[in-house]
């Protein structure tokens, strides 16, 4: 500490950043108009508050970098926080931006997906929330726009089997004009921003051009255009919100609730966690991290609080956007009732938490992580690790392991993988579990306390829970009878039997897979290439043998190996 107060009193009074740090790492990082007087400040607070004392105890020496301006310091804090991710720096606790869709700006545009504004030339839109939506407006947009899937654009006779299956309109091969493909594109980007109106008059007499050239086919495609724009437009009159496009940051204790409205109406919302502790304005901190991350700035951001200093945010947002972002310090009457529908509530009872308190002599924890393996004869050996937070199953939170290093059964050795897998993060979590459940008798329990032990984990309990019996064996040797209380029997069974079911979900998944792959061998005339293009476009047995043979013939394949397929799966 007398240390630290030395390096104190030699800091320069000026514009800068200053960084605590040790041997290691980075401990907390901050940016001042006076340096000197700003550590002073964070010294004085050692005494009544907690957080300060763990930032001066865990750091050996302080750092500074002197700017020209108040500005200057603000980027510069804000890119030495992305490099060093210091522990009790306040940010977002996921680590990457979410996905955008890029409409490219080429002679014949495609379509991408992107986590970084500005990674690609295009017109982006989005953010979507959860990720896999980017994924699914993606092919939806292949389907209706049939923009090329190709990239970089190839120059071919022969189209492709994306064209086949009615997903790309064949620009390589001159199957479309120059003037209708970018119209088609044109009209993407329509539908993307919610702005449909502009463009579904066109398109009617796009269907009445193709129509008197006796195109009928072109004209089907139109008419699915103008379906889905018309499905647009009935959602923008239902759901729709006087504001275009806006982000909305709904700050709460520990978490910021995320609205994304585009085009007039919401197209994803997010419980953000925040990490770290220390900041001196929170929540300009959270704002800076979520667009550091390459995330889209839209025109407007509202807030449910007021913040001050937010000059040197929104001229650090303007050279991204080149233009003004409006910052609204009031959520507009018409979402606040949205987010207050959607708002997560504490769902543990006062009986469980009592319950809980009285049965194991310590409080119900936030988080419990429960893990359980699946295996087919020693063979697709998996493992499953599901999320019990504040009272309900967080899904995004479920990881799922490949079983790597086990040979045949050894449902121990497995174990022990993924909870090793899985433990190792807990040393890199600011929050980590306080309570992992293991689908088990005392065999798995101990698996569990050997992992625990050779990681060095202190401040995680272990359960395991017997089937039939309900009972659950704890790591300081009790044995808990849950048919004597029936919360408890609830919440264990509810987090065993969600790990049990995405742990054998897996398996199932691998099994399909490999069972497809391998019956496809077994067809004269489908090789490897072939095989992958039938599992990628149907997924399951059942499916190719349901499939018309024109269908895989469009598909590429010759007929007489269409016939081979069809005959064979027909006898299975």
């Amino acid at each position: 500490m007398d240390r630290l107060i030395d390096i104190i009193n030699e800091a320069p009074e000026t514009s800068g950043v200053y960084l605590f740090k040790n041997e290691s790492k980075y401990i907390y990082i901050g940016k001042a108009k006076n340096i000197k007087n700003r550590l002073k400040q964070h010294l004085q607070q050692v005494s009544i508050n907690p957080k300060e004392e763990k930032i001066f105890l865990e750091s050996t020496h302080i750092e500074w970098l002197i700017t020209k301006t108040d500005y200057e310091a603000y980027v510069l804090e804000n890119e030495l926080i992305k490099q060093y991710k210091p522990k009790y720096n306040v940010r977002l606790k996921s680590g990457s931006s979410y996905p955008m869709i890029v409409i490219t700006d080429e002679e014949y545009p495609t379509i991408k997906i992107s986590r970084q504004y500005g990674e690609f030339k295009g017109t982006y839109f989005g953010p979507f929330i959860p990720a896999k939506t980017a994924r699914a407006m993606k092919d939806l947009l292949h389907k209706l726009f049939k923009l090329r899937t190709c990239d970089p654009m190839p120059v071919r006779n022969l189209v492709c089997f994306d064209y086949h299956l009615g997903l790309c309109s064949g620009p390589c091969a001159g199957k479309i004009s120059k003037k209708d493909y970018q119209f088609d594109a044109k009209v993407a980007k329509e539908f993307l921003s919610g702005n449909v109106k502009n463009v579904i008059y066109q398109l009617y007499d796009k269907i009445q051009e193709y129509s008197n050239k006796l195109m009928f086919e072109k004209a089907a495609v139109v008419k699915d255009q103008i379906t889905a724009i018309e499905n647009v437009i009935r959602k923008q009159e239902v759901l729709g919100f006087s504001i275009n496009e806006a982000d909305i940051f709904y700050f709460m204790e520990n978490a910021v609730f995320l609205v994304i409205i585009r085009g007039n109406r919401i197209i994803g919302k997010e419980i953000l966690e925040i990490k770290g502790s220390m900041s001196d304005n929170p929540e300009l901190s959270i704002l800076t991290d979520y667009y550091s991350k390459g995330n889209l700035i839209p025109e407007n951001i509202y807030l449910n609080k007021k913040l001050t200093q937010i000059s040197n945010f929104k001229k650090w947002l303007k050279e991204f956007k080149k233009s003004d972002v409006k910052i609204f310090f009031e959520i507009p009457q018409e979402v606040r009732g949205f987010i207050n529908r959607n708002l997560p509530e504490d769902n543990v009872s006062e009986e469980l938490k009592s319950l809980f308190f009285d049965v194991f002599r310590f409080n119900i924890p936030r988080r419990i992580e429960g893990f359980d393996i699946s295996t087919l004869q020693g063979k697709f050996t998996v493992g499953s690790c599901v999320v019990w937070e504040n009272g309900r199953m967080n899904k995004k939170e479920y990881r799922r392991f490949k079983v790597k290093t086990v040979d045949g059964i050894d449902d121990y050795a497995s174990l022990r993988e993924v909870l090793f897998r899985r433990f190792k993060r807990y040393k890199e979590m600011e929050n980590p579990p306080e309570l992992v459940l293991i689908d088990g008798g005392k065999g798995q329990l101990k698996q569990g306390l050997i992992v625990k032990d050779a990681l060095g984990l202190r401040n995680l309990r272990i359960f395991s829970i017997a089937k039939k019996e309900e009972i659950i064996f704890t790591d300081d040797g009790k044995e808990v009878y849950l048919y004597n209380y029936q919360p408890l029997l609830i919440l264990f069974t509810k987090i065993r039997d969600e790990a049990h079911r995405f742990a054998i979900a897996y398996n199932r998944k691998l099994r399909q897979k490999e069972t497809l792959k391998d019956v496809l061998s077994q067809i004269k005339g489908v090789g490897k290439k072939r095989r992958e293009i039938l599992y990628r476009t149907y997924k399951t047995i059942e499916n190719i043998a349901s499939a018309p043979e024109e269908e895989l013939i469009k598909l590429g394949i010759p007929k007489s190996v269409a016939q081979n397929i069809k005959k064979y799966l027909g006898s299975i």
